[in-house]
């Protein structure tokens, strides 16, 4: 069964829309005169007519809308990717629930094995015993299939010496096992000191433990901002409306939050303030729908890499752009999901990634929006960086890579 994408779970308040969608029918009758036309060099009399009450008030919910398509057209199953996979963005066990219900680990080992998934990268592992619960339960039995990245305590953030207690957190974190540092979307949208007052992405008490992911060689996951319509009004204009309709939490429109502009431009502060950090800008840094921008970050922040969890569907829908962008900066592309890990997800990710098939469903289908996909059918060197390569040399820097 298809499961839409997580990614945008942290901040709720109440919203409801109920969205009708009319359709009426143009009175088709061809009729003249008596109902009756006649054909041309023929003695045949064809009659065209119609139910008149047929096209009266017909409606349709937008929610009970779901047309299936006509074309005909190649389908290639990929079930089990070309080169073996590290999954760079899930959530499956972590320590905060976020993809659901847990799966067994020898479960999820037998998964990954049939679709040549080598390692998946728990990124919300959280700190201290929690963290120490999913290495244990994960890493501990499987060493070779799963790595753990470390988050913030944000209700720390009105401690005096905040810095100091996220640096040693940190190194606490590593010394258990940890292999990085995931930040959500919360830091500049939702995190607030004692004041009420948002604290920025580029705070500069964070500044150290920047530093630090640089020091201990482990990159930093950083999720800043949402998808472009996300911060648009909710209106018969935007192309997520059923999306942020059934999801009004996932809405970041109004003066009570920052611009997208302004959050991706603290993001970047960072990334250029800290070289010698390996930055992992998720969600393709957060603007798929715009390339030539993210083209521009690559090309000017060397020590930023991009992963496409819950984007397959901005991507595939710019098959000439998406592939153009995959080719240009294959050496800083990480292949990642954020969805639960079933194989029927990894498998269309494997025929978008692998195959020229043309307009089919995005994971998740019609979650993000109405439109299809198509395959990009990547060049074997390219692939093969996407899938693993690219990962084991963020990977490789430390010690304690299996």
């Amino acid at each position: 069964m298809r499961k839409m994408v997580a990614g945008y779970r942290e901040m709720f308040f109440p919203f409801s829309m109920v969205a009708t969608v009319l359709f009426l029918l143009p009175d088709l009758s061809l009729a003249q005169d008596n109902n009756q036309t006649q054909v041309s060099n023929s003695k045949q009399e064809i009659q065209y007519s119609q139910d008149p009450n047929a096209s009266k008030n017909m409606t349709l919910l937008l929610k009970d809308f779901d047309p299936k398509s006509m074309m005909h057209a190649e389908a290639h199953e990929v079930p089990r990717a070309k080169f073996p996979v590290i999954d760079m963005h899930n959530h499956v066990n972590d320590a905060g629930g976020i993809h659901g219900e847990e799966i067994p680990p020898a479960e999820l080992v037998q998964r990954m094995n049939r679709a040549n998934v080598q390692k998946i990268v728990i990124l919300t592992g959280m700190w201290g015993d929690k963290l120490q619960g999913v290495l244990d339960k994960m890493v501990k039995p499987y060493p070779d299939r799963f790595i753990v990245f470390a988050q913030y305590d944000w209700s720390k953030i009105d401690d005096a010496n905040f810095t100091a207690e996220m640096v040693i957190q940190l190194d606490d974190a590593v010394k258990r096992g940890a292999r990085g540092l995931k930040v959500l979307k919360d830091l500049g949208l939702g995190v607030r000191d004692r004041t009420g007052k948002l604290i920025p992405i580029d705070d500069p008490r964070l500044d150290p433990v920047w530093e630090e992911c640089g020091r201990l060689g482990i990159p930093v996951a950083i999720h800043s901002t949402d998808p472009e319509a996300f911060f648009a009004p909710l209106d018969n204009h935007n192309e997520r409306y059923e999306e942020l309709i059934t999801n009004p939490s996932w809405s970041f429109y109004g003066p009570q939050f920052p611009s997208k502009e302004v959050l991706l431009a603290e993001r970047n502060h960072v990334i250029e303030k800290h070289p010698r950090t390996t930055f992992i800008a998720l969600h393709v840094a957060n603007w798929p729908e715009n390339l030539d921008v993210v083209s521009a970050w690559l090309d000017k922040y060397p020590n930023m890499c991009v992963e496409f969890g819950a984007r397959q569907a901005e991507l595939g829908r710019q098959p000439r752009r998406s592939r153009k962008f995959f080719v240009d900066y294959q050496d800083r592309i990480l292949f990642g999901t954020d969805s639960e890990p079933e194989e029927a997800m990894y498998a269309n990710y494997f025929r978008w990634l692998e195959t020229g098939d043309e307009y089919f469903p995005y994971w998740g289908y019609p979650g993000q929006g109405r439109w299809e996909i198509y395959g990009m059918e990547l060049p074997d060197g390219v692939l093969e960086k996407v899938y693993h390569k690219n990962a084991e040399k963020i990977f490789a820097q430390f010690k304690g890579w299996h």
